[in-house]
C-alpha cells in the first residue's frame, strides 16, 4: 500500500497519505511536547493521591507526576511518595502526556530516548522487541545483537523500522542515542532549575523517525532546504545510498502546501461530529472529558437486498472508517462505539475481526475491552499527544461549548445573532423547543 507523506516544516505540521486519505496529523506545538525532558523542582508532594507537583518552568501549572512513573527513584526504595520525594527536590523528568484544559502536563521519570531503530532506556532493564517483527530468525538476530550491544545498567527497545536492518546501522544508532543522553546529563549538571534539557527540534527528523516506510513513495516538503535535509536523512538511514523508489518532492505550487494537498480541508472535516460512509450511511462521534461515543447509522443506505446484509455492510464500512479517525483526531481514553445492532452472535464476531483488524495499523495500540450485552463495543488507546479538537478547536463564544443556548421560559426567544450563531439545524431549550433538521431531509431514527 503506497503512502505519501505532506511535511508543512514552517507550520510544525505533517499529514500521512494512503489511498488518496489522510491517515495519520504529526503536528508539533505547545509549550510541552511529548519526549520533552525537564529539569525540575518538586513544588508539593500529596500523600492522599500518590503524586507530586513539579515546576518545569510554566508559571501557570505544574506538572504531575505518579508514584507509579518515578522510574529510578522508585527502583531505589520502597515507601509512601512522601518518603520518596521531598518539597524542592531536583528530579530529572519527562512529559509522557501534553497538558489539556485545566491540567499540566504527566510527567515520568523513566526517561526513553527513541531513534530510528532503537529506544534507549537510561533507567530501563532488559531487551524488548516490537511485536511488529513476526519473523521469528529476524527476531532471534535483533535480540542476540541487542543484548551484545546493551550499555550496563540500561534497556533497550528494537523498533519495527531495524527489522532487515545492518547491524552497523543500529549501532550507529545506539551511538548517537547514548550521546543524546550524556549531552542531557552534563546540562542537567550545569543548569539551574527548572529548565528545558531536550526536545525534538528538528521537525523533519521527528516526521520522517516516526512514518517513515518502505511503502512511502513520494514525499513533498514545503522548502528547498527542507528537500535538502529530507535526503540526507534517508541517506544516512540507508548506509549512505539515496533510497530506492521514494520520489522526495519541493512544492513549487501556488499557495499553502497545506490548501493544496487539502490537509486544511480534511482537518476542518475532522472537527465536525459527522463523518459520512461511501454507502450512504455514517457515524457520529462526541468527545467529552471522560471518554468518547461513536454512533453508527445506516442513514439512506439502500444498496443490500435485505436488513441483514444492510445492517452488516454499514457496520464493517463504520469500522473501518473509525479506526482511520481515531488516529486523524487521535483521540485517547475510553472509547464506546453504539454499532448498528445485529441479530446473530456470528455477525458480532465477524464485525468485531473486521475492526480489530483495521485497528492494528495504530500505533498507539487500542485495545477492545468488551462487546457488551446492550451491543456496544468498549475499547481504550493511549494518549500520544493532544488530540485535534485542542490543537485546532476553540470554544464556541456564544454558548462556551455546550453546543446550544438556553432560553428559559419567558425570557424571550434571543437575538437573531444568537440564532446565527447556532445554525438553522441547533437545538433551542424552552417552551417553544423543536428540532430543526436540514432543509429536504426528515428527522432519521437509529436503525
Amino acid at each position: 500500500m503506497s503512502k505519501q507523506i505532506i511535511i508543512a516544516e514552517q507550520h510544525r505540521i505533517a499529514a500521512v497519505f494512503s489511498e488518496d486519505q489522510i491517515q495519520e496529523l504529526v503536528v508539533a506545538k505547545g509549550s510541552h511536547q511529548i519526549s520533552d525532558i525537564y529539569y525540575g523542582i518538586v513544588e508539593n508532594v500529596l500523600p492522599g493521591i500518590d503524586a507530586a507537583f513539579v515546576n518545569i518552568g510554566d508559571s501557570e501549572r505544574n506538572g504531575f507526576i505518579h508514584v507509579s512513573d518515578l522510574g529510578p527513584l522508585r527502583l531505589k526504595r520502597t515507601g509512601a511518595i512522601t518518603e520518596l520525594l521531598a518539597p524542592q527536590q531536583k528530579v530529572l523528568v519527562q512529559v509522557m502526556k501534553e497538558p489539556t484544559g485545566n491540567k499540566g502536563p504527566r510527567l515520568t521519570g523513566d526517561i526513553s530516548l527513541p531513534g530510528r531503530y532503537l529506544v534507549l532506556m537510561p533507567y530501563g532493564r532488559g531487551v524488548n522487541l516490537s511485536r511488529r517483527i513476526r519473523n521469528e530468525n529476524e527476531r532471534n538476530r535483533l535480540r542476540a545483537l541487542a543484548i551484545l550491544i546493551k550499555p550496563a545498567g540500561m534497556g533497550l527497545v528494537v523498533r519495527t523500522e531495524a527489522e532487515g536492518m545492518a547491524e552497523e546501522a543500529i549501532i550507529e544508532d545506539l551511538e548517537t542515542l547514548q550521546r543524546q543522553w550524556e549531552n542531557i546529563l552534563q546540562e542537567a549538571s550545569s543548569t539551574r532549575a527548572p529548565a528545558l534539557l531536550n526536545r525534538d527540534d528538528d521537525f523533519i527528523q521527528r516526521v520522517l523517525r516516526d512514518t517513515y516506510n518502505a511503502d512511502v513513495n513520494r514525499i513533498v516538503v514545503d522548502s528547498s532546504t527542507g528537500v535538502r535535509r529530507v535526503k540526507q536523512h534517508l541517506m544516512s538511514w540507508s548506509g549512505g545510498k539515496a533510497p530506492q523508489g521514494v520520489l522526495v518532492d519541493h512544492h513549487k505550487e501556488r499557495g499553502s502546501v497545506l490548501e493544496y494537498f487539502r490537509v486544511n480541508a480534511a482537518i476542518r472535516e475532522a472537527l465536525k461530529p459527522r463523518v459520512d460512509l461511501p454507502s450512504g450511511g455514517y457515524i457520529i462521534i462526541e468527545t467529552t472529558e471522560a471518554l468518547t461515543v461513536v454512533d453508527v447509522n445506516s442513514g439512506s443506505f439502500t444498496r443490500s437486498a435485505t436488513a441483514r446484509e444492510t445492517v452488516l455492510w454499514t457496520n464493517f464500512e463504520a469500522a473501518t472508517e473509525i479506526a482511520r479517525q481515531l488516529r486523524l483526531r487521535n483521540v485517547a481514553g475510553v472509547i464506546i462505539v453504539d454499532f448498528i445492532d445485529m441479530d446473530t452472535r456470528r455477525d458480532q464476531l465477524q464485525l468485531l475481526e473486521h475492526f480489530n483488524k483495521a485497528l492494528k495499523t495504530d500505533k498507539s495500540r487500542p485495545q477492545i475491552a468488551q462487546l457488551t450485552e446492550l451491543g456496544l463495543v468498549e475499547l481504550t488507546r493511549k494518549r500520544q499527544g493532544q488530540n485535534i479538537y485542542e490543537l485546532f478547536g476553540r470554544t464556541c463564544p456564544a454558548c462556551n461549548g455546550l453546543g446550544h443556548l438556553v432560553h428559559l421560559p419567558g425570557s424571550g426567544h434571543g437575538s437573531e445573532s444568537d440564532r446565527d450563531s447556532l445554525g438553522s439545524d441547533a437545538f433551542e431549550s424552552g417552551s417553544d423547543a423543536e428540532f430543526r433538521a436540514p432543509e429536504g431531509e426528515p428527522p432519521e431514527r437509529k436503525q
